[in-house]
């Protein structure tokens, strides 16, 4: 039956051109040598064939010869046997992808043989791969227990900015740069955590964090100790949300300097809250907005230059609102986990600055272990995604199953010149240890997708 397929394919080539009704991906397995074709539609009989190809071993060139055929539905694949071409529109090959791939056949082959003659590498499409340089001390508690990272920056010495993570299974963690833990609240079970600069307290400027506490379903707050570099609790009373908490970000606006943070839960809702400061010192908050999306959220990240506030549907996509309480409730879709460039499980969500309107908006992909990265400005068009892999030199290990990220544009000295990438790491089995965060510097992610590594935006000013 095998060879029976093989030479009805073989005159439906030579009588025919074979064409497609719907994208399917081509792969290539380097391992094996293996082409698989998931769709060849011949015309027009309407017959449709999978096919696998093998690499012949024995070439120089990339040659392929022609395995078995199964018939099934239609795809974009075609043969034109007036050029004698075979044509591949998408091509997956280890971790690169191809565009445009073109096949001749040799001649006088049997059974029939291709060899490559042209392909475009689709740079945006390609996984990139990155390694982290430090790592933090793992958190206290064992099982999905890390979640969410946050930079604060030194207003004097950027090498003594820390990085605070939530803990939800009890608390929150406050590293340093070298991963070194400075201090440890156990303040209840904090999910997700945020910051901003400049916050008017008792007539003094100081930076506040905003944690959601998934104790009580509450929003947590802080200020920075310059000198200590440790939390202080500043929350005026228990501020108690409307929803079950879960995800978190903050939000200063651009024309009316308030500050603001956005809470959701795992149905969908949003609330978004204005913090102040109070007569004696403390910060409270109002509820001034909701929002809602159809099915489970958590991660999100609001752009205070541009207004916009973006937060992720974990099965759907990464949604973009207007981040002002009176901006409505519309959002835009801007790109998703069906024929996206997302995976199920979109979780984390932070942005890169570069100037006042440039910069990068960046996801973590749970679902498949990666980060996709969007423009930041216009209509958030997708310029790649990258993964972080194992450091053997510095005995790191590879970076799976992330919930929450975040990424500043600040030069920590030799190590992290223009600025550092902070992801937590959902495993950290090498070696097997509770869960932590990984420290990646910008410049590798920067020099392996092609963008902009200018030390130039200052978010405390």
């Amino acid at each position: 039956m095998k060879y029976f397929l093989i030479f009805s394919l073989m005159i439906f080539m030579s009588k025919t051109i074979v064409s497609f009704a719907q994208q399917s991906n081509a792969n290539f397995n380097v391992n094996k040598g293996i082409l698989t074709l998931p769709e060849v539609n011949i015309i027009p009989d309407s017959s449709t064939f999978s096919a696998t190809l093998h690499k012949v071993d024995d070439s120089n060139d990339f040659i392929l010869e022609l395995d078995s055929i199964t018939p099934i539905e239609n795809s974009f694949i075609h043969y034109d046997p007036d050029k004698e071409i075979l044509y591949i529109p998408h091509l997956v090959v280890g971790d690169k992808i191809y565009q445009k791939m073109q096949l001749e056949v040799v001649p006088q082959t049997s059974p029939p043989r291709f060899r490559l003659i042209a392909a475009e590498v689709d740079l945006k499409n390609t996984l990139k791969q990155v390694q982290a340089t430090v790592e933090t001390k793992p958190v206290p508690a064992s099982g999905d227990a890390a979640d969410d990272p946050a930079i604060w920056i030194h207003p004097i010495n950027p090498t003594k900015s820390i990085i605070i993570g939530t803990q939800k299974l009890g608390g929150l963690g406050i590293y340093d740069l070298a991963g070194k833990e400075i201090q440890y609240l156990a303040d209840g079970n904090m999910n997700n955590v945020d910051l901003r600069y400049n916050f008017l307290l008792n007539d003094k400027k100081v930076a506040i964090v905003a944690a959601s506490n998934r104790s009580n379903d509450s929003i947590a707050l802080y200020k920075v100790n310059p000198k200590s570099r440790e939390l202080e609790n500043i929350a005026a009373r228990t501020i108690q949300v409307g929803l079950t908490t879960y995800g978190l970000c903050m939000y200063q606006s651009k024309s009316s300097r308030k500050y603001y943070v956005f809470i959701n839960d795992k149905k969908g809702a949003v609330e978004q809250w204005e913090v102040f400061g109070t007569e004696d010192g403390q910060v409270d908050a109002n509820l001034v907005r909701n929002l809602k999306v159809k099915s489970q959220v958590e991660g999100c990240v609001a752009d205070d230059e541009l207004g916009h506030f973006y937060l992720g549907e974990e099965r759907v996509g990464i949604w973009k609102f207007g981040a002002e309480p009176n901006s409505g409730n519309e959002g835009k879709l801007i790109d998703t986990t069906k024929n996206g460039n997302l995976t199920s499980e979109v979780e984390g969500l932070t942005i890169y600055y570069i100037n006042e309107t440039e910069g990068y908006l960046i996801a973590s992909n749970q679902g498949n272990d990666t980060y996709t990265v969007h423009n930041r400005a216009g209509n958030n068009e997708y310029l790649g995604k990258f993964q972080i892999v194992a450091n053997e030199a510095l005995n790191i290990d590879h970076v799976y199953d992330t919930d929450g990220i975040d990424v500043i544009n600040v030069s920590f000295g030799e190590n992290f010149p223009y600025g550092v990438f902070v992801a937590q790491d959902g495993e950290n089995i090498d070696p097997e240890e509770n869960q932590n965060f990984k420290l990646v510097s910008w410049e590798q992610i920067a020099d392996a997708l092609g963008l902009k590594k200018e030390s130039s935006y200052n978010p405390r000013n």
